[in-house]
Parts: structure tokens; sequence; C-alpha cells
């Protein structure tokens, strides 16, 4: 069995991004390309904003960064919480779901193929 492995050094957006994208194949819903650009821009944020990540400041940050409006952003931001990636606490409370975050310094991860040696069955 050959090993494939690769190690990127990454900014901090870049590196929550590609998290999102590589684990995106194993979600019950995927994300869009776009979604994850939102979410990747809201798990980056750093500091004293953290505290209310979702804010009016931090939805302005993150407006600004990808060039979007007031409604596209919100409508983001019901797609993802209908998906559940967003959990809604009320008072515009908003909770990322766990299993989307990744280690803060470093995430590795372990993915494993099995061919099954049988053929595809096509639906007609």
């Amino acid at each position: 069995m050959q090993l494939i492995q690769k190690m990127l050094r990454l900014s901090k957006h870049d590196y929550y991004e590609t998290h999102l994208s590589l684990i995106n194949c194993l979600l019950p819903t995927k994300l869009t390309p776009m979604e994850i650009k939102v979410l990747s821009r809201f798990m980056a944020l750093e500091g004293d904003i953290t505290n209310y990540r979702f804010g009016k400041s931090a939805r302005k940050m993150v407006r600004e960064k990808l060039g979007l409006s007031f409604a596209g952003l919100s409508n983001y931001m019901g797609s993802l919480t209908k998906k559940k990636f967003l959990i809604d606490k009320g008072d515009d409370l908003f909770e990322i779901w766990p299993l989307l975050l990744p280690d803060k310094i470093e995430q590795s991860y372990a993915f494993k193929l099995i061919n099954n040696g049988q053929e595809t069955i096509e639906n007609p």
C-alpha cells in the first residue's frame, strides 16, 4: 500500500478554507464553494470579536473581505443554518457545528478507501 501524504503551511484563512474543503466529502450535506469561503472567514477571526463571532462587527468584516452584500451574507448564513453547520442559539447567536472545527495549530487527516471488488450498479 502506498501512503499519499502532503504537508501544507497555510495562512490562517487558507488553513480553515482548506480544512473545510478536505472534509467536505465526508459531510452529510455538502458545502458549496462560497459557503466554505464564508464559514472559513468566520472561523479565522481572532481576538475579542470571537466572543460574538457572528455579531454585527464580525459580519461586516466578513462581508467586506468577500465583497458580499448584507442580504448575500444573510443568505449564506441561512443556508449554513439550514444544513446544520451553524447552530442558531437564539438572540442572533450562532455556534459552528463542533465537527467542523479543526485544531487551531495543525490538523491531520486519515482517509481509508477499500475496494470491495464489486461492479457499480447504476440507476437506469
